[in-house]
C-alpha cells in the first residue's frame, strides 16, 4: 500500500510540465497534509482515550473474558447486579422478619391450645 502511494506520487510529481501544473500539485499535497494531520490527530485522541485507566481496565476485562464492553454496558451491568444484590437482602430480612412473626404465632397459638385441652383434662380428674 505504501509502494503504490509512493509511485502515484512519483507520477503525480513526473507530471509537473508547467506552473499550473506546480499549482495544483501543491493544492493536492496541502489537502493531503491536511486530510494526515486530521487521521494523526484522531489517532492520538484515540489513543489518550484507550490509556486512560477505566478503559485499560475494561480493555483488560474483556481480553481476559473475550466478552467485548463498554463503559456503558458495564455501569448498566454494575447497577442491576447492585440492584439485584440490595433487594434480595432486602427481601431475605423481610422474610426472616416475617417468618419470626409467624413461628412466634404459632408457638402462642400452640400453647394456647395446649392450655385449652389441659384445662378438660383437668377437669375429668376431679369429677
Amino acid at each position: 500500500m505504501v509502494l503504490l502511494k509512493i509511485i502515484l506520487k512519483a507520477k503525480h510529481m513526473s507530471n509537473i510540465r508547467n506552473i499550473e501544473d506546480l499549482r495544483s500539485e501543491i493544492t493536492r499535497l496541502k489537502e493531503q497534509s491536511k486530510q494526515q494531520e486530521k487521521q494523526l490527530k484522531g489517532d492520538l485522541l484515540q489513543i489518550k482515550e484507550d490509556l486512560k485507566p477505566g478503559n485499560l481496565v475494561m480493555n483488560m476485562i474483556s481480553s481476559a473474558t473475550g466478552i467485548k464492553m463498554n463503559k456503558n454496558e458495564m455501569l448498566q451491568n454494575g447497577l442491576a447486579v447492585g440492584l439485584t444484590i440490595f433487594l434480595r437482602r432486602i427481601i431475605l430480612n423481610t422474610e426472616s422478619k416475617a417468618e419470626e412473626k409467624i413461628y412466634q404465632f404459632v408457638d402462642k397459638f400452640s400453647e394456647k391450645i395446649k392450655q385449652f385441652t389441659s384445662s378438660f383434662g383437668k377437669g375429668k380428674e376431679e369429677i
